[in-house]
């Protein structure tokens, strides 16, 4: 419709302006039998969302967002990323509250091995990584490292843990323990030689427990 929000231009729908985007997602998962009941699975999720016209972001009910009970189990929901960007508070501190954080583009990989240990409970070990990023310059001024750049692989959260899944057939009740092992916004961002599961406060700071109905993925 030649509308143009960053010039000023803009076109109304029954005199009021509406959202001008365009949003992809893929995800490609892979599932392998191992022995006669344990299991090996995969998953790559990549999400975009392109404004234009319009628009300089996405709506928020579409953007993209990571961490939680079916994303990256070792953060909390919507607490990672854009980026490497992490609130502060006034003083420059990170902040101890963490408000959702969403983005336009959307990287996650998945990997974990269900076991099969006795009758209707199985076991889980995974491993998975992923962020999310700001595409539109406009979008990006107010939180640094928002933006995707070639070195977004440098940006990935990482995370790690292990469960346990109960099938009673109608349904799977799943409860994952997990924990980061890598935080794109700290410095330097891998935090494998922090781990200390002897330690309280470590536990308290990191562990991240999850209880859901269902597999991940």
């Amino acid at each position: 419709m030649g509308a143009n929000v960053k010039k000023g231009d803009t076109a109304k729908l029954f005199g009021t302006p509406f959202s001008q985007y365009v949003k992809g997602e893929v995800d490609v998962r892979y599932y392998r039998k191992i022995g006669l009941k344990s299991t090996w699975a995969n998953r790559i999720d990549i999400g975009v969302g392109i404004p234009y016209g319009n628009s300089v972001e996405i709506p928020y009910i579409k953007q993209f967002f990571i961490g939680g009970n079916n994303s990256l189990r070792g953060f909390r929901s919507r607490s990672v990323g854009p980026g490497t960007y992490f609130p502060k508070t006034t003083s420059g501190k990170p902040t101890s509250i963490i408000p959702d954080q969403t983005g336009d583009l959307k990287l996650e990989m998945n990997t974990e091995f269900r076991p099969h240990l006795s009758g209707p409970v199985y076991g889980a070990l995974f491993l998975e990584g992923g962020n999310i990023w700001l595409l539109n310059d406009s979008n990006y001024t107010h939180k640094a490292g928002a933006q995707f750049t070639g070195s977004f692989l440098n940006q990935l959260a990482v995370d790690a843990g292990f469960g346990v899944r109960l099938d009673i057939t109608l349904f799977i009740i799943r409860f994952d323990v997990a924990f980061p092992l890598r935080k794109p916004w700290v410095i330097p961002p891998s935090v494998i030689r922090d781990i200390n599961f002897l330690d309280p406060s470590w536990r308290r700071q990191n562990l991240v427990y999850n209880l859901a109905i269902g597999y991940p993925f």
